[in-house]
């Protein structure tokens, strides 16, 4: 008997702690599978937008690096009245750098060579005779490109360097 009273209270206790949990507010296994669909759609989102962001950071450094190569070795050659030449070569992905004559290559401090590369993985446009056997041509005492009567680019991609005229001033847009 105190078995029989003993299973019959258990029973209750037993089927209250159920009903107890089936009316609790929780997630079904359903919605946690929709919830982690959606989260994995944003994330590809925005991992290919950090990715484009990040190749148009990565180009304007290098246009940007160009642009400060091309402003020291002007104000080096200047400082020391030596007229400065530069070369856009588009057909090889590449710029040079000469002073005094056409013939002698500039070879800055802290680098190996007067020849640098163009980044090959976008299309690059030279405007103006800086890409002439000639080159563009800054005179030895003020910086100024000769022989031109606009404004000299270089387009790289989305970003433009700009050589005024008369001025000599290298800006990138």
């Amino acid at each position: 008997m105190f078995n029989k009273h003993l299973q019959v209270k258990n029973a209750g206790i037993h089927r209250r702690f159920f009903m107890s949990r089936i009316q609790q507010p929780a997630f079904t296994m359903i919605e946690l599978i929709a919830t982690m669909v959606i989260m994995g759609i944003l994330s590809v989102s925005t991992v290919t937008n950090f990715s484009d962001f990040n190749r148009g950071l990565r180009i304007f450094e290098e246009v940007k690096d160009m642009a400060r190569k091309i402003t020291y070795a002007r104000d080096y050659c200047t400082a020391r009245k030596e007229s400065f030449y530069l070369i856009v070569d588009v057909d090889e992905d590449q710029y040079s750098l000469f002073h005094q004559d056409i013939s002698t290559a500039l070879t800055l401090p802290n680098e190996s060579s007067n020849q640098f590369d163009l980044p090959s993985y976008v299309n690059i446009s030279a405007k103006t005779k800086i890409h002439d056997a000639a080159g563009l041509e800054f005179d030895a005492i003020m910086g100024e490109p000769q022989g031109i009567d606009v404004n000299a680019t270089i387009t790289i991609g989305d970003f433009t360097i700009t050589i005024e005229n008369p001025t000599g001033y290298i800006n990138v847009q």
